[in-house]
């Protein structure tokens, strides 16, 4: 991504993701981090020199256009954007691939087959596959919007804020996770504001302070202080 402006929130941040990779970013409130991949999907206004992926160059103007390209986005709002938690685990996990199920008619005995197998391969906790997403624990909820933005195939995956709100066990779960998707070979950007969550798991982290790009620090240099400085701007 090279030239990325999103109206009052970032400017001119540039940042690119190999295979295999977990980026981090990592920023104080406001500065930027959620409105920056938000005007990269085309949730908000922004203007972009230029975005490519798998070496080719995209256009990308709403999060169809990204999903369609291979990249998905699972937003820090779980209840309120991540999840319809007043429908059903099926409904929830095949959301973002109807296309699969319905051709031409829904097909309820692939999408239970579906959802079995995300509970299995996400370690979803729940005593019935037959009941609404609000009735899950906030960790399970958050590994079925997982399973849900993963489920058509994302080559590029961005979560922020994927462990905000759920305990311990659930935290090391979604780690877990994210190092199976790099060993997978896909790119994965993690935003966090926990700074020890991402130097655990990062290989690189991108740091944003008032809306500008501060620095791109690799693994040897990450420490709690380091990115403290870079991100109050006393480095």
């Amino acid at each position: 991504v090279q030239g990325l402006n999103v109206r009052g929130w970032a400017r001119d941040v540039n940042f690119e993701v190999a295979p295999g990779e977990i980026l981090g970013f990592a920023g104080l409130v406001g500065a930027g981090r959620t409105e920056l991949f938000e005007g990269l999907l085309g949730l908000r206004p922004h203007s972009v020199a230029r975005i490519e992926l798998a070496g080719r160059e995209v256009r990308i103007r709403s999060p169809r256009d990204a999903a369609d390209h291979g990249l998905t986005y699972l937003s820090e709002d779980r209840k309120g954007k991540g999840l319809h938690v007043n429908f059903g685990l099926r409904q929830n996990l095949t959301l973002m691939a109807l296309r699969q199920y319905a051709a031409p008619w829904l097909k309820p005995a692939a999408e239970k087959a579906a959802l079995k197998t995300a509970v299995t391969d996400f370690g979803i906790r729940t005593g019935s596959l037959d009941i609404k997403a609000s009735s899950l624990s906030g960790g399970n909820q958050q590994k079925l919007a997982l399973a849900k933005v993963l489920h058509p195939g994302p080559k590029v995956i961005v979560l922020d804020e994927p462990t905000r709100g759920v305990d311990v066990g659930a935290k090391r779960d979604i780690y877990f996770l994210i190092q199976r998707l790099a060993r997978e070979g896909r790119a994965v950007i993690v935003i966090s504001s926990e700074l020890m969550e991402l130097i655990g798991i990062c290989h690189r982290i991108v740091v944003m302070r008032g809306g500008a790009q501060q620095a791109t620090l690799e693994a040897e240099q990450l420490t709690e202080e380091v990115l403290i400085a870079h991100a109050t701007g006393t480095h």
